[in-house]
């Protein structure tokens, strides 16, 4: 393949744009090892430093794994999340599984009491009422990828003091006892932040791993919120798309 040498678009990009256009079209296999950087200069007829920082990109972003001495190889399909969330929410575990992944959780903590001002507010309830919540580690195929934390009422919610939350579905467990369920997320905010000693032990990730830093309220179909939502997630292991 010949790259546009006129393109404003500069040359390690089309060759990050047409490697990543050839692990969605299925021309690379995950696992799959790619051609060494000598081949893809040749087959992109450009220099192996441009090769290189394409490479060097592709592997930052998640979509390639450099292995020492045996070479790059095709990782498993990021998971996708919908920014704007509407009827039914995305859950975790539906996400996971369109991507092709198994989905799984740890549970970390589970603890009552009483909400700040700020998620009493958000949660339309009176800062006397007690709140339980609740901070797993999410993975995919056993790899951590979000560390949430949930807070619910805890009058609504007190079964899930019970149940067992590790590689369980949230909004399953719900369903299962007959709560309303999320059918839209409101008030939503996200920063990028990065891993400090804590979330980077929680995720397995280095000290200073880029991660994003969601907040959500999860409400029913009319609107009413039913719990908020915190995640720390990996950004390598997600792309975002609008709808």
């Amino acid at each position: 393949m010949r790259l546009e040498g006129d393109s404003l678009v500069p040359l390690y990009q089309q060759v990050i744009d047409d490697i990543r256009l050839g692990i969605d079209d299925g021309r690379y296999q995950v696992g799959q090892k790619i051609p060494s950087e000598s081949e893809l200069s040749e087959i992109y007829s450009v220099s192996r430093i441009t090769i290189r920082r394409a490479i060097e990109e592709l592997s930052t972003s998640g979509y390639l794994t450099k292995k020492q001495g045996k070479g790059t190889y095709v990782n498993p399909p990021k998971i996708r999340k919908k920014v704007l969330q509407t009827s039914p929410v995305q859950s975790f575990t539906s996400m996971c599984e369109a991507a092709g992944r198994v989905p799984g959780a740890r549970l970390i903590e589970r603890e009552r009491g009483l909400p700040r001002s700020c998620e009493a507010k958000l949660l339309g309830i009176d800062e006397s009422t007690e709140v339980m919540a609740i901070r797993r580690v999410r993975t995919a195929d056993g790899i951590p990828v979000n560390y949430e934390t949930v807070i619910l009422p805890l009058a609504e919610f007190s079964y899930l003091l019970e149940e067992d939350l590790n590689d369980a579905s949230l909004t399953e467990t719900m369903s299962r006892h007959g709560a309303h369920l999320p059918g839209r997320v409101m008030d939503t905010n996200m920063e990028l932040i990065r891993a400090d000693s804590e979330l980077a032990e929680l995720l397995e990730v280095s000290l200073g791993e880029p991660l994003f830093d969601e907040k959500g309220v999860f409400a029913d179909a009319e609107g009413n919120p039913l719990y908020l939502g915190h995640g720390r997630i990996v950004a390598s292991m997600f792309s975002y798309s609008l709808w």
